[in-house]
């Protein structure tokens, strides 16, 4: 039997394909439509699909956006996976939908060695949840906490990568570079009111639509953009941490599974993930293109051992 994963109609697109809940080719692409080449490859490859698995429930999305107020693309109906499968060629595969941190969560722990592990998913945006810990052993993902929208992590940091003139959901990276030359200190407590303390990620302001009640002409040079930036590196890690913490608790679990984009910032992880946890794990991109994956293993629960993966970057694996 030949399963897809399949993560498209988003920022980028990735497949998966799984012959007899083996995973045997994952694909990338920055084309946000299903890449013609990766659907071409698959099928040449491996033979046709007979069940695909999606990266999210699409109906749960649209309901975030209209809460979200973003009507227009609420409404739009050629976002779904159900309204391109024939125009995909795949009209014939039966399609089956997975919570999108779920999706996260089983691509980083049935990719890992461990039995029993936290696993931690911190994101942006996708369908209410932004962030969410799982107790998983012997196989079994439990969910134990969660967040959900607007209390994202994700949306807070770009808010503020587009505040400083870069673009949201790709120069994040940037704004880590920029705040190691900053001084926090300047900007921190204005940062850090933005986060209601006393709780872990509870955000007082919904930064969906970017840091609308502060002019960025106030930042009149390079020195104080860096400044802020350091500042808000500084709560991002301090919320982390709390998220990192409340994980320990939950699941007394010395192993850790980090995904989601949040997990791409190598500095939080080297200053507060890395201590915390003895032995760690994650995929070379925790992002959505490796929910292709992790939309299979949600539902085949089958681990994947020998999978050669590229070199993970953006934290020290321990095994």
């Amino acid at each position: 039997m030949i399963s897809w994963g399949i993560n498209a109609l988003n920022h980028g697109s990735s497949l998966a394909v799984f012959d007899r809940e083996k995973l045997v080719r994952f694909e990338t692409s920055h084309n946000d439509d299903l890449d013609s080449k990766l659907h071409y490859d698959a099928i040449t490859y491996h033979g046709a699909p007979d069940q695909i698995y999606w990266y999210e429930r699409p109906w749960i999305k649209k309901a975030r956006q209209i809460r979200a107020g973003q009507y227009k693309t609420a409404l739009d109906l050629t976002s779904l996976p159900s309204w391109n499968q024939t125009r995909w060629g795949l009209h014939y595969a039966k399609f089956k939908y997975t919570p999108h941190h779920a999706s996260h969560a089983a691509a980083g722990y049935y990719t890992s060695p461990f039995n029993h592990c936290a696993v931690v998913v911190l994101d942006a945006i996708g369908e209410f949840e932004c962030a969410t810990i799982w107790n998983c052993k012997h196989g079994e993902m439990t969910k134990v906490w969660s967040r959900s929208y607007p209390h994202s992590l994700g949306l807070f940091y770009s808010a503020f990568t587009q505040f400083v003139g870069l673009t949201p959901i790709k120069d994040e990276h940037l704004l880590q570079k920029m705040a190691e030359q900053g001084n926090p200190a300047n900007f921190l407590n204005y940062v850090r009111s933005y986060f209601n303390s006393g709780t872990v990620l509870d955000l007082n302001t919904n930064f969906h639509r970017g840091v609308l009640h502060w002019d960025n002409n106030e930042l009149t040079t390079l020195q104080e953009q860096c400044d802020l930036a350091a500042a808000v590196q500084q709560v991002f890690e301090e919320q982390v941490e709390l998220v990192m913490t409340t994980a320990k608790l939950f699941t007394n679990a010395d192993c850790l599974v980090y995904m989601g984009g949040c997990a791409m910032n190598s500095r939080a992880n080297q200053t507060v993930v890395e201590p915390m946890f003895k032995y760690r794990w994650s995929l070379p991109n925790p992002g959505d293109p490796s929910s292709s994956i992790g939309s299979v293993l949600y539902h085949i629960k089958q681990r994947q051992w020998h999978w050669k993966w590229d070199p993970v970057k953006h934290i020290a694996i321990n095994i």
